[in-house]
């Protein structure tokens, strides 16, 4: 019996170890996600009159607006303004933090929860740093709070 090289298949993981991979995947992508946020709020400003941002030293060539829904509707969306709001929060701009957005400071809270809690995760993977729903909850929690604002803001 002859073995083809392209019928080897590798041995499967052990589904322990697999189990193991899937959230330390999902920890480095957050804590990815969570660093790139918080490099970019420091590496950008917000542009006079509040609507633009763009990089340090390149505020000729502002970035464009992102909002899909603000675009395709002409009304701001949950996160409208949290961009803004996380920027001059990271220059120190508190009051004009919050005038750009009420729970940019809270957004910004939740971003930063994640780098002691990403790395504690990842450096002691076989103990669970939380229970398991408390993380979701967390970040649903988040989300609905995010929304509740919107709607709050529409009817005032």
């Amino acid at each position: 019996m002859t073995c083809v090289a392209a019928d080897v298949q590798p041995p499967p993981l052990p589904e322990r170890q697999h189990r193991r991979s899937l959230p330390r995947k999902r920890h480095l992508l957050m804590l990815g996600v969570a660093t790139f946020v918080m490099a970019m709020a420091f590496a950008l400003d917000v542009l006079p009159g509040g609507t633009r941002v763009a990089f340090h030293g390149l505020h000729q060539w502002p970035l464009p607006q992102t909002c899909v829904f603000r675009t395709a509707t002409g009304r701001n969306c949950a996160g409208c303004g949290l961009t803004r709001s996380f920027i001059l929060l990271a220059h120190g701009h508190f009051r004009e933090s919050v005038h750009m957005h009420r729970l940019g400071w809270l957004m910004a809270l939740g971003f930063l929860v994640q780098f002691p809690y990403r790395l504690l995760s990842l450096w002691r993977p076989d103990r669970p740093l939380l229970p398991k729903p408390v993380p979701e909850v967390f970040g649903w929690g988040l989300v609905v709070v995010l929304f509740a604002n919107w709607l709050a803001g529409m009817v005032v």
